[in-house]
């Protein structure tokens, strides 16, 4: 027989314990909205918001932190654009860009008139499966709790984020999540939906403050933008270069796989009886971007293979279906005209000895007395305002079989010459066709 005194007990308890919790949010929410603040970003000549996100105040003279996308615009153009804040009691006034973290998305404002309250930042990071509550402006409704769980440092990814169990939509962006003690543990960042989220740990705004207060003159926020997109470079690179290249077969080549965590693959086929040609994909993408303005990313990292195969087709008929599929490609990050100038490319042909060092299974006698001949173009557009960082995009089209045909791409943006260079040899070395 059901104990039914015990599920009645269990039931109070719940009840309880709920009640506790969502008196718990209130109370959370009562002491802390004072330090919360919508940033809007205001589009001078029509005087009208062109942007809005979330931040709070983290001292009593009047520091305000966010994300650097809510801002971005103001950076870039500042005789365009102007910040202001609002505060939960519809007080507003006037924000000043002060320093900034392009690379991990944050921003150090100081409003014209200080508010009285402000946040504390954690000095101690929160226990796998803690809650923790995110609090922002979604989709401009106003001040809104969200509570989830800390999940830990997300992993796959260039940038240290956290893996928050919790929905922050639109307009949140930059704004705290906080323990129950009210301690800010991460700035509101990104969303992938379903629960999941992500945040920038404090710890990276600590720093931010620390070389905030370490100057004691007015920082030129794009040679600071250009030193750190230097700096962030050259690190993925170097993690790129000095990890251990695994390869993958592809049809009857081989070729790279997930070159560090950061790096996800995918594959695909396509098999159809209308189309003569058998292809097989894959992609591998970095994870995440920088963002620098609305139209314009960087620090991306890809690269993908496609392999072409094809029985009983005459070899006119298969390079001109093969030369229309592969028409399409283009640099997988975006930017304007006012961001990069234009594509130069240098074009040619390469060859390649079958089974590149020798590591690969054995060739076919008959394949391995010729090298594999490519037609190659390596192209490079500049950045406006950075003028020592490129978007790069390679593609490589073998064309010396009847039927078969092996494709080879990627795009690094935001790189030196000196790196893509690096890159592009080592890329070009670890592809084999046996």
């Amino acid at each position: 027989m059901p104990n039914f005194s015990a599920q009645l007990l269990a039931w109070v308890l719940f009840c309880f314990s709920t009640l506790a919790m969502a008196q718990g949010y209130e109370q959370l929410y009562s002491d802390y909205r004072g330090s919360l603040y919508q940033i809007r970003l205001i589009e001078k000549s029509s005087n009208s918001k062109a942007g809005l996100g979330s931040g709070f105040q983290i001292s009593a003279d009047g520091l305000l932190a966010t994300n650097y996308h809510v801002v971005a615009q103001a950076v870039s153009d500042p005789d365009k654009y102007i910040l202001e804040y609002l505060s939960t009691d519809g007080t507003k006034g006037t924000l000043k860009l002060l320093d900034i973290d392009v690379v991990n998305d944050l921003a150090l404002l100081r409003q014209d008139k200080p508010g009285k309250e402000y946040l504390q930042l954690a000095t101690e990071t929160p226990k796998q499966g803690e809650t923790i509550v995110s609090l922002g402006n979604p989709l401009d409704l106003g001040m809104t709790l969200i509570p989830g769980t800390y999940n830990g440092i997300a992993g796959g990814s260039f940038y240290d984020r956290i893996h928050f169990a919790g929905s922050i939509n639109p307009g949140m962006s930059g704004g705290p999540a906080i323990n129950t003690r009210g301690q800010v543990v991460g700035i509101n960042v990104a969303t992938a939906g379903n629960q999941v989220s992500f945040l920038v740990p404090v710890d990276k705004l600590i720093s931010l403050l620390k070389h905030f207060h370490r100057r004691n003159v007015a920082l030129d926020l794009q040679e600071v933008t250009y030193q750190q997109l230097l700096d962030n470079q050259q690190r993925i690179i170097d993690s790129i270069l000095e990890a251990d290249w695994q390869r993958r077969s592809l049809g009857e080549a081989k070729v790279v796989g997930e070159i560090v965590p950061a790096i996800k693959c995918w594959g695909n086929s396509e098999e159809d009886s209308d189309n003569p040609i058998k292809r097989i994909d894959k992609g591998c993408t970095g994870q995440d971007v920088i963002f620098l303005s609305d139209e314009f990313n960087t620090g991306r990292v890809e690269y993908e293979f496609f392999w072409l195969e094809a029985e009983g087709l005459l070899p006119a008929r298969f390079y001109a279906e093969y030369e229309h599929q592969m028409s399409t490609f283009y640099p997988g990050n975006s930017a304007g005209e006012e961001d990069v100038t234009n594509f130069h490319c240098r074009q040619g042909f390469t060859s390649q000895p079958r089974n590149g060092n020798g590591n690969g299974p054995q060739s076919k006698p008959e394949r391995s007395k010729k090298p594999l001949i490519s037609r190659t173009s390596y192209c490079v557009r500049r950045y406006k305002n950075f003028p020592d960082l490129y978007d790069i995009f390679f593609l490589s089209l073998s064309v010396d079989q009847k039927n078969r045909a092996l494709v080879s791409h990627f795009t690094l943006s935001g790189f030196t010459r000196e790196s893509a260079d690096a890159f592009a040899e080592k890329f070009t070395s670890e592809i084999q066709w046996h």
